[in-house]
Order: C-alpha cells, then structure tokens, then sequence
C-alpha cells in the first residue's frame, strides 16, 4: 500500500499540481506572482497581491526545489519573485513589509503584519538555502531581528501581530482587545526553524527554542493537547474573532467561535512542525514524544471522519466536531503529521488515518482536470467553493504537502 500511495502521490505532484502553478503563478507583466484563478484554471479579474500570498509561494517552491522537484528556469523564477516583492512591498521609510498591494505594486494597505513578515523569515530562509544567495541571507537575518526589535512584547511574552505602518500597535478585533494567535505564533516556529537550519547560529536556536515552549506553555490546553486560537496580550483566552484586517477565507459568525473551539489542521500541522524542529536542533524525535501523543490522540479521535474519509474543520476541544465541512489545508497537514505520528509511535492506527485522508483528497479534493485542490468541500466530498487560487490561497499547502508526503513514504517504503 505504501508503495502505491508513493507512486501515486510522487506522480500526482510532478505531472499535475506542480506544472499548475508553474505554468501560472508567475506575473509576466508586472513580476511576482498572480494568485487568483478560477475553476477552470483561468485568471480571474482580481488581481491584487497579498505580502502572504507572496511570501508562500516564494516558500514553496524554494523548498521544492531545495529537495529536488526542480523545473527549467526555476532560479530565475524565483528571483523575480523576490525583485517584486522587494520592489512593491519594502517599506523603505519605517522598515517592514505592508500587507497588500495592487497588481503592479502600489500599496493597497500598508499596515505591517507578523504573520506575513513570519513566512518572509521562512522564505528568504528557503530562497537563501535553494539559491546559496548571500542576499537572501541577509534578508532573513534582518528580518528575525526586525521582529524580534519591533513585535516582541516584553512585558508577557511572545509576539504582537497587528501594526500600523509606522509599527504602532493595531488592534485589529471587534472588541478592541489587542491579541495573540497560536496560528501565528506556529509559523513563526516555522520560519525559525528553517532560519536555524540555514544559520547554526545560537541566537536563532535560543529564538527556536522560546517560541517552542511558549506555544507548548500558553497557547496549547494541557488537558486535551489543542491549540487555544487566541488569546489576549497577557494569554487569557479569547473567543476567535473575524479580525478587521483581510485575513484569508476564514468563516464567522458576529459573536466568534468560543474559546474551547480548536482547529483539528492547525494542531496536526503543529505536531509535525514540532518534530521537525527537533531534527534541525539535532535533538531526538521521542523527546517529542509526550507532547506530540495527545495532539495526534485528539485528532484522529475527534477530527477524523471515518464515515466518508477526510479531517473535520474544527471541533470543540472538550467534545466532537462542530464545523463538518473539509478544508484543504487541513487535509494537507494532516497528511503529513498523521505518517509523523506513525514513524513515531508506530501505532498502525495513524497509518490508516493517513489512508483515509490520503484516498479523500485522491477521490474528492483534487480537481483532476487542472490539478490543483478545491478550497472547500462538503461532509461527503461536494464542491462548496470551488477556485483554484485567489489572494490567500496559492500552493503553499498543496505542493508542500505532497513534497513532505513523498519523503516520509520514501522513508517508511524503504525501511
């Protein structure tokens, strides 16, 4: 089974979701990436481009490329990428990067976000490592200590996420309460870890390992092993609110979600992060061990539907899932962490939880005549959205996934 989910997964990858993107992505007229596509793979009238759509797709195809999944051109590819987004959205004033702009670079908002400038630390990170570019070295570097100068909050810890411009702390709730996020505080890790893996430098490993037990200490319900979605400035938890800021596809009612509510992707993706982590540390995997078991517990108890295959939106944390629907990231990540939890534990119930994501997104989420993932699916696999990109969505989880997949069964195949 592992050979064929391999076979499958590997030729999926190189003759359908990569040549979507690669044939796409780039902006001929302007330069950097275009993001926006309809179902059938054409670009649509929007057109404006996002710090976090840019960052990702400067991620993931680095990181593609750095292992191996390369195409003709691909450096160059890359480097406009990086000249636009150098070009459009530096901030050359106040430092920074604004949030959106227009198709050819003029600012639509330039507030300053962490969560763009986390995955600028992870691409450059990337960029520098696939390209062994000085300058995209020195980039990450400055930009882990941009953060670290302008966001970190000092007084409780952790990372403030919301800015104006001029770096004034933005409130961006209904409610006015200035707040934290495990989503962001997660990919910060992400971008630290790969920011590790290219520098050895101490600074970084200590900045690795803060963030690590802030998330495991603040931001992760030690009773259950989910992720709290936010919380105040001083980690009291928050009910999770649609932020002022255009923030992605997210789905809200006016009241928000509880406090208990948890999302079953953002905790997987969190698992294997972790343990990755760990790897460019240079410490054991089963060290990870009592924090990764009641993460992977809870999913696969709570989130997986074994009626029609595929991993529930969110859930209650105390309870069962409360959003039935299947979210295409969520169903990337849990791909991933699911065979983690296998090569960790051994436990051959993960394993068949990656069969049963693996065969949903196979039968349901892949839109086979473009090749990329629908975003929104449906209990039983019907079509609720159905673009193939817009401004928050580009192939950051799709081909990243599918990369990571191909490893960890080249891996358990070979073993």
């Amino acid at each position: 089974m592992l050979d064929d989910c391999l076979r499958r997964t590997d030729d999926y990858l190189r003759q359908r979701l990569l040549p979507f993107w690669i044939a796409r992505a780039p902006e001929p007229r302007h330069g950097g990436f275009h993001t926006n596509y309809d179902r059938d793979g054409r670009r649509t009238a929007v057109t404006e481009k996002t710090l976090l759509c840019q960052a990702r797709c400067l991620v993931t195809l680095a990181h593609a490329a750095r292992l191996g999944w390369t195409w003709p051109g691909w450096e160059d590819w890359l480097r406009q990428g990086v000249a636009f987004l150098e070009k459009a959205f530096r901030d050359p004033e106040h430092d920074g990067y604004v949030w959106i702009t227009a198709s050819d670079g003029a600012w639509r908002d330039d507030r300053k976000v962490l969560y763009g400038h986390a995955f600028l630390i992870y691409a450059y990170s990337e960029l520098a490592m696939a390209l062994g570019c000085p300058a995209c070295r020195s980039r990450a570097e400055g930009l882990y200590d941009l953060v670290s100068s302008r966001a970190a909050d000092h007084r409780h810890g952790g990372f403030l996420e919301h800015f104006t411009r001029e770096w004034t702390v933005d409130a961006v709730r209904a409610d006015g309460v200035v707040h934290k996020s495990l989503d962001v505080h997660m990919h910060l890790l992400e971008g630290f870890t790969a920011l590790l893996e290219l520098t050895g430098s101490p600074w970084h490993r200590r900045g690795l390992e803060q963030i690590t037990e802030l998330i495991f200490t603040r931001l992760v319900d030690p009773a259950t092993g989910t992720g709290i979605s936010m919380t105040s400035a001083d980690w009291t938890p928050l009910p999770n609110l649609q932020l002022g800021t255009l923030w992605g596809s997210d789905r809200f009612e006016p009241a928000g979600k509880p406090v208990t509510i948890t999302s079953y992707g953002h905790n997987i993706e969190l698992a294997w992060l972790y343990l990755h982590s760990l790897d460019v540390l240079g410490r054991d995997r089963a060290e990870g061990l009592p924090r990764v078991a009641p993460i992977a517990e809870h999913t696969l108890r709570h989130g997986l539907d074994t009626e029609f295959g595929g991993l529930f939106t969110e859930g209650d944390r105390d309870a069962g899932p409360t959003e039935f629907t299947k979210e295409f990231w969520q169903q990337a990540e849990a791909l991933i962490g699911f065979l983690d939890a296998f090569e960790l534990t051994g436990d051959e119930r993960y394993l068949d939880a990656f069969r049963n994501v693996h065969d949903f997104v196979f039968n349901h989420m892949i839109h086979w005549e473009q090749g990329e993932w629908f975003p929104l699916l449906d209990r039983d696999g019907t079509v609720l959205w159905d673009y193939m990109g817009h401004q928050w969505k580009i192939c950051y989880h799709t081909i990243r996934s599918m990369c990571e997949v191909v490893i960890r069964l080249r891996r358990l195949s070979a073993a």
